[in-house]
């Protein structure tokens, strides 16, 4: 990454003066040479600088740069070498190193010699490198007279940046335009007309807004009712006839077994018939107008449905090929522009604010040149400049937006999104590109990654893990990084310029291939050392992707989406600088011995892979900082070696079939990632690590402990712990001895009855013992586990204790966890009272789950009785979950007049609770957006919920007879509530959606019998006759049921009145879709078969 060498000699400096004060520096005796070495970094660091501004702004590489850049490269490594070497002489007195022990044989920079010459290699190395240096100076520029490289630095964190990414979940299309285009496109595309297929192109250039504007087509309510198959399609280079079309089948719901088709002509015969119901296919980014001759126009006319085919392009050409209706996108004039700068730069700044700024921001906004994607990346630079108009000018006055593109159509904002940026995150962001662009980066491992590669510096006593998370939500806050609209745990490049930037940037040093691409003829395998290689889309076998000797310098390898590659040994062995090694989601079955040669390792991936066994070799990965091994189902052993990486930070063991974890865990000190964390061992060996393991362990930040049950003492193991926010304690799920005793009953041959009896009085009497000394030896160990205040996360799995934890269950419970946000109980089956959790102030989500001996909830769960003076209880909770709560049959909210009652609850989910009779009276108090009631057989009415507002959804509730007052409700989802005869008060309700499967169509209201399969219960012709505000119903039934909704059927009359109304088969096959309107009414229903 040449254009970040600045933060790179930075930071070996910064290793380098930490190295020469070491007394592993004394041990080796090299501190005169570390020194000469420091002294010409120093005078390097200073010149580049100087020049690395000139440079940027340049976009020019000169020959001294690359040349800095190897030599910094080597320093590092050779610097791993010394720590390593010099703590192991320290270590073993003045006495030489073995071979083996030494590692001498397992970098590149080093020949194999005897041990007593080991320190005057590396020294060797030290002055080789220093002289080198010396060399290129001669090169570089000179430093002006007087000049200092050490100035001051502008903080560079957005102001008010958070790690809450939701504000940037998806582009903001804002001003009139973007609406008015909208409201033009939207009622075009949905109108019928002649043709069968229709075409329409989003024109205009890059980064304009096509996607934009085509993703808010995509999204529109009407596009979504009027298509009910839609499709979108990226276009990019590399994607192949074939692949083209298996994303069409499979985004339109044909994808059985598609995926190993490899046929042309088969997968366009299975396009057709897939394509069954309207359609609307995107093509983002189309640059070939022969693919709708060649894949798409025969099929497509073929088929028997009719559709939309909407493609977004630079060029006229491909639409006219494509006979497409055009729409041209315009420039943003510089009102809207404005309007956008300031919801992306400013969103909560007020309008006295915003106008002290407007002068300089419309000037800005016409520099962009009326480009949405430049306005929303200059605005993220201005958001780290806050308020002041000074910052804003000095933005408006760059020099970048003088400077020659340097590449074709890219936006000069986009250039000063990235020049803005210092150093350390010009790095990460341009890391981010080594990612394959159709998959997503997740937020977890790039941050790690970035931590192995040395790209997050030590700031404020912060962890490592802290400051790369505030790195992360910078990007965000800058535009450069977007999170993903399902998944916040998941990000993309904003946009393919900007990737397409960042690849430029990085091209001397990083080789991405795809497929089997062979590099003969790719510039790119002409690079001499190349630093990442990216595997994507790999095979099961595949030769070298490059040379051997391009292997020794790669510093990260990383294989995406290829399930089948079961060994990579070669690379492993060749490369032996990596820092960084991926291999997750592979069919690896065996790690090779050969893996602990790569001492410079920081980062191991070997997630969802097939590994079995780790070799003890990894012992000998001593900077190894992430071991990442979750859900290998196979992996069944951990060697004792592990407890050697003394620099492990993250440990993930989550989802592995291991028989027990080394005690030697406890002794990795900087450890603050650990998950799967097993106690004990199955047979009960002392092998296996115990909770007093795990008092030495204070900087942990996440501990997910499993097999809690074989502890034999926790009193220390959580104290010591103050950083602690995400605590996961777990048993092991106990047998249901009950059900085990019947099974062997029923198998047994009949005996006397006196043997009968005197053996079930045995067995119950043991059984008996046996449980009540689980459920004491239990109690004891999670009463002395006492989670810190700084928990925010607290999950309790299967706890065999007959109540509560005493930490959980005291009036000062709030005190206790003051900062707790998430609490999940799952499957205390033995306790019979839920605690006080009312109290906790800032808990925002609790789920309860399978607390099968809770009969009442009452007032106590509230923490009502803890306190006289007015307060509220449960005050910021906003997501309630009961679940699987067998016996529960009576749950209570009553409280006093002084106390409020859930003032934030928005989402409350009762699910299989068979024995709940009635839902609790105080929630009439509560304001609700949603309420899901799901499998609770003895509930007989909803009723008395005026401040439920956006949804109510009900499924499997078997007895449920009445839905009544329920005045401001608007959606209301019945699926499978048999008995349900009325419903009433429901004012205004606009969405309404039944569901009655199969074996739902005959049941007895007030001795009448109807048949579902030919008419409506009475409450719902009633319910649509009264309710003029209903605007949409959908029904899923049987297909009697759905033809007697046809126009002319029994039932059309009640349809009719309704504006938009969808009728699906159970099986999914017939459908009716109307709209009142819009004068739509289409149905595949009309014939018998």
């Amino acid at each position: 990454m040449a254009m970040v060498l600045d933060s790179f000699v930075t930071r070996c400096t910064a290793s380098m003066e930490e190295f020469a004060g070491q007394e592993a520096c004394g041990a080796l005796g090299i501190g005169d040479d570390v020194r000469c070495l420091l002294a010409t970094l120093r005078r390097v660091q200073a010149v580049v600088s100087h020049e690395e501004r000139s440079r940027v702004l340049s976009a020019k590489v000169d020959a001294w740069v690359a040349q800095v850049k190897d030599a910094m490269y080597e320093a590092d490594d050779v610097l791993d070498v010394s720590m390593v070497e010099g703590g192991k002489m320290l270590a073993e007195g003045d006495s030489p190193p073995t071979p083996k022990a030494r590692c001498s044989l397992m970098f590149s920079c080093f020949k194999p010699a005897s041990a007593p010459k080991f320190h005057h290699e590396i020294g060797f190395t030290f002055r080789e490198i220093d002289a080198k240096l010396r060399e290129i100076e001669e090169e570089m520029p000179r430093l002006p007279a007087g000049s200092s490289h050490s100035e001051s630095r502008r903080e560079w964190f957005s102001r008010g940046i958070c790690s809450n990414f939701s504000d940037a979940i998806r582009p903001l299309a804002v001003g009139t335009q973007v609406q008015k285009s909208l409201d033009g496109l939207v009622p075009r595309m949905i109108r019928e007309g002649k043709k069968k297929v229709h075409v329409l192109a989003i024109v205009g250039a890059v980064g304009i807004g096509k996607t934009t504007l085509a993703r808010e087509i995509y999204n529109d309510e009407r596009i979504t009712e009027t298509f009910p198959i839609r499709v979108w399609v990226k276009m990019t280079n590399d994607l192949t006839d074939v692949d083209f079309l298996k994303k069409i089948i499979i985004g339109a719901g044909g994808g059985v077994n598609v995926g190993e088709i490899e046929s042309k002509e088969e997968l366009l015969g299975i396009l057709s018939s897939t394509l069954s119901k309207r359609f609307l296919i995107v093509l983002d980014d189309l640059d070939n107008p022969g693919i709708w001759d060649d894949l798409l126009k025969d099929p497509l006319g073929d088929g028997v449905a009719r559709g939309r085919i909407l493609i977004t392009t630079r060029s006229e050409e491909v639409a006219t090929g494509m006979k497409a209706m055009v729409h041209r996108v315009d420039k943003m004039d510089a009102e809207n522009g404005w309007a956008l700068l300031c919801r992306q730069a400013l969103p909560e700044c007020s309008s006295e604010e915003l106008a002290s700024l407007k002068d300089v921001g419309i000037k800005i906004v016409e520099r962009c040149d009326g480009h949405p994607l430049a306005i929303k990346m200059v605005a993220g630079v201005l958001r780290s400049r806050g308020k002041s108009k000074v910052e804003w000018e000095m933005v408006m006055i760059s020099d970048v937006w003088s400077m020659r593109p340097i590449i074709p159509e890219l936006p000069q904002a986009l250039y000063l999104s990235y020049v803005d940026l210092p150093s350390e995150l010009k790095e990460c962001f341009l890391h981010c590109s080594l990612y394959p662009e159709e998959l997503p980066i997740q937020r977890f491992g790039l941050i790690r990654r970035w931590i192995a590669e040395g790209l997050v510096s030590d700031r404020d006593n912060k962890l490592l893990e802290d400051s790369a998370e505030e790195y992360y939500a910078e990007l965000v806050s800058r535009n450069l990084l977007q999170p993903d609209a399902g998944n916040l745990d998941q990000c993309w490049i904003t946009h393919d310029l900007l990737r397409s930037l960042a690849r430029f940037l990085i091209t001397d040093e990083s080789i991405l291939i795809s497929g089997q691409q062979r590099l003969s003829t790719d510039p790119l395998s002409s690079l001499s050392k190349p630093r990442h290689l990216t595997l994507c889309n790999m095979e099961s076998r595949f030769d070298d992707p490059i040379s051997v000797k391009q292997q020794m310098s790669l510093r990260s390898l990383m294989l995406f989406n290829s399930p089948n590659v079961r060994s990579i040994d070669n690379l492993i062995e060749s490369a032996s600088c990596l820092r960084v090694l991926d291999l997750s989601k592979t069919a690896l079955g065996a790690l090779p011995k050969s893996i602990g040669n790569l001492l410079h390792l920081r980062y191991l991936n070997l997630d969802e892979t097939q590994v079995r066994d780790i070799p003890s070799s990894i012992g000998f990965l001593i900077n190894l900082e992430t071991l990442s091994l979750q859900n290998c189902q196979r992996l069944q052993r951990l060697p004792w070696t592990v407890k050697a990486l003394l620099q492990l930070r993250c440990l993930s063991l989550t989802g592995t079939s291991l028989s027990h974890v080394p005690k030697g865990v406890g002794d990795l000190k900087n450890l603050n990632y650990l998950a799967g964390l097993i106690i004990g061992h199955d047979n009960g060996g002392p092998e296996g690590c115990d909770l007093d393991n795990l008092q030495t362990l204070s900087e942990l930040r996440l501990l997910h402990i499993e097999n809690l049950d074989r502890a034999t003492s926790g009193a220390a193991a959580l104290a010591n712990k103050p950083f602690l926010k995400d605590l996961h304690l777990c048993e092991q799920a106990p047998l249901i001895e009950e059900q085990q005793s019947e099974q062997e009953q029923e198998n047994q041959e009949d005996q006397k009855a006196t043997e009968e009896e005197e053996k079930e009085v045995l067995d119950v009497t043991n059984s008996q013992f046996s449980r009540e000394e689980s459920i004491k030896a239990s109690e004891k160990i999670w009463n002395e586990l006492t989670p810190p205040q700084s928990i925010e996360k607290l999950v309790i799995k299967n706890y065999r204790g007959g109540k509560f934890p005493n930490w959980l269950t005291g009036p000062k419970l709030g005190i206790l966890f003051p900062s707790l946000v998430y609490l999940d109980i799952d499957n205390c089956m033995s306790c019979t009272a839920l605690p006080a959790l009312g109290l906790l102030n800032q808990l925002q989500s609790l789920q309860i789950s399978n607390a099968d001996s809770v009969i009442t909830i009452g007032p106590e769960f509230l923490g009502a009785a803890s306190s006289s003076s007015a307060t509220a209880s449960f005050p910021k909770l906003e997501v309630l979950k009961l679940r699987n709560m067998k016996k529960l049959e009576e749950w209570s909210l009553a409280l006093e007049e002084n106390h409020i009652l859930l003032p934030c609850l928005k989402s409350l989910h009762i699910q299989f609770c068979p024995k709940l009779k009635a839902l609790p009276e105080g929630l009439k108090n509560v304001s609700l957006r949603e309420l899901h009631v799901e499998g609770t057989y003895s509930l007989t009415e909803i009723k008395d919920l005026p401040r439920i507002s956006d949804d109510l959804q009900l499924k499997d509730n078997r007895a449920l007879q009445r839905i009544s007052s329920l005045p401001v409700l608007q959606s209301l989802t019945i699926d499978n509530c048999p008995k349900l005869k009325h419903v009433s008060g429901l004012d205004t309700l606009q969405h309404l959606m039944l569901a009655f499967p199969p074996s739902t169509e005959t049941f007895y209201f007030d001795e009448l019998i109807i048949f579902w399969s030919i008419a409506f219960p009475r409450w719902l012709e009633l319910l649509i006759q009264k309710r003029d505000g209903l605007r949409r119903f959908e029904l899923q039934c049987s297909l009697s049921l759905l033809r007697s909704c046809l126009d002319g059927g029994k039932n059309w009359s009640i349809v009719q009145q309704i504006p938009e109304v969808r009728i699906t088969s159970t099986d999914g096959k017939r459908y009716i879709r109307y709209n009142k309107h819009r004068c739509i009414y289409e149905t595949n229903a009309q014939s018998e078969d």
